[in-house]
């Protein structure tokens, strides 16, 4: 391990590459995340005016964290950006909004200097020409505000960052209009007032390392976890794995998606534990990753068949939750009670029941019937006071004890726990 500390221009005027890796997260810093990096920039711009706090000079933004990747097609030194990518792509898109600031004022030079020196290699071509190279979905939007030219998709959190802080800094003028002077002292601070600790680990496996760092704090759902399980499982090269997110992922994804697009990454989560306890055990949300991996894992894994089958089942919980209609208005209307009843530890033994009906081996009657016996053992159990705990364990192992008579084995299985007609 190698640990120095670099400020933002020795990390980025330099001939180094940064890759965001394909098991890194999107983008997803907001307001909250750009005001603070903000209000840290203004005290290096106007901290030594403040009498008795004496000069701020430097901030420190915390460690970023890289492994070398050694491929014999990069030309220039290359790194995987394992921890400190949301920092690193908020502030290229800052240097982006300053360079565009100072062009829209007649600045060449200056915008000259900012987009040469900070945001791309201005001798490369290709992909080795982007200083930072983030994942695939966010590729387009950053690669077209590093270029300056219009993004032509629903604008993105990377787009509303751009426009953000060209709104910030254009509240920088004093007299009406932005002075050159005024943009370079910003310039010339933010590149050597922002201090990191640059730590380079060598030789080491990089998601090995990403999720020894998330065990230790880093703000990863269980779904993050399980999509880079599967991603890393697609195959060893970038382009294997972006196919993979295109062409298998994403899809599975939109269903999980919010009216802006943006990912429900909690209901995500809670969709792969439901799916894994549909097989019959009951499992904590927390150890969600850790049995999904343990199922899933080993040499000959492919992820392909397991992803269309979990899209499948994410229909059906989608129909479970409302969002998404049945076919039948029988099994439509059984779902449209049980909700008004919020059961949703019920949900992984409802996914098998439709599983059960679109494979043929259910009616549509005897969905109902199962939805009302749910019901029914539902109301008891409280009654009797049984934790939330406790009824979602019964219910998730009944999943395993449907056979091929379902509705008189559920009936039965509910007897055995105490259930009285």
């Amino acid at each position: 391990m190698k640990a120095d500390n670099v400020n933002l221009q020795g990390i980025l005027n330099s001939p180094n590459r940064y890759i965001i890796p394909i098991f890194q997260r999107y983008y997803s810093w907001g307001k909250r995340e750009w005001s603070q990096l903000w209000d840290n920039l203004m005290e290096l711009q106007y901290g030594s005016q403040n009498p008795g706090e004496g000069d701020i000079e430097t901030h420190f933004m915390g460690a970023l964290v890289f492994v070398p990747d050694r491929r014999p097609e990069y030309t220039m030194p290359t790194y995987q950006v394992i921890d400190g990518q949301q920092r690193l792509i908020t502030i290229s898109i800052l240097m982006c909004a300053l360079r565009n600031t100072a062009r829209a004022a007649g600045f060449d030079a200056l915008a000259a200097e900012i987009n040469d020196t900070l945001l791309v290699h201005p001798y490369k071509s290709d992909d080795e020409r982007y200083r930072i190279f983030p994942r695939q979905r966010d590729r387009e939007e950053y690669l077209a505000i590093v270029e300056h030219r219009p993004f032509g998709k629903n604008r993105n959190k990377l787009t509303e960052a751009l426009i953000w802080f060209v709104r910030r800094l254009e509240s920088l003028a004093t007299d009406g209009e932005l002075t050159e002077l005024e943009l370079r002292t910003f310039f010339d601070q933010t590149r050597v007032g922002l201090d990191f600790v640059h730590i380079t680990l060598d030789e080491e496996n990089p998601y090995r390392i990403f999720k020894s760092l998330n065990s230790t704090g880093m703000n990863l759902t269980e779904a993050d976890l399980i999509r880079n399980f599967m991603l890393m499982s697609a195959g060893t090269s970038t382009t294997d794995q972006d196919k993979f997110d295109d062409k298998f992922w994403r899809p599975l994804e939109v269903q999980f998606e919010e009216d802006d697009g943006q990912l429900n990454s909690r209901d995500f989560s809670v969709f792969f534990r439901d799916f894994l306890m549909a097989s019959g055990r009951y499992i904590p949300l927390s150890s969600t990753f850790f049995h999904f991996e343990k199922t899933y894992s080993g040499n000959k894994f492919d992820p392909r068949p397991l992803t269309k089958e979990l899209d499948r089942w994410a229909g059906y919980y989608n129909t479970i939750r409302g969002l998404t209609p049945h076919d039948s208005k029988t099994i439509n209307r059984a779902l449209h009670k049980l909700r008004r009843l919020n059961i949703a530890a019920a949900w992984p033994l409802l996914m098998r029941l439709l599983d059960l009906e679109a494979n043929g081996n259910l009616k549509a009657n005897e969905f109902e019937k199962a939805a009302e016996l749910i019901n029914a053992f539902n109301r008891q159990m409280i009654e009797q006071e049984s934790t939330a705990r406790s009824l979602g364990r019964w219910l998730s192992i009944a999943c395993r004890h449907l056979g091929d008579k379902p509705i008189k084995n559920l009936d039965l299985y509910f007897k055995e726990r105490g259930y009285t007609p």
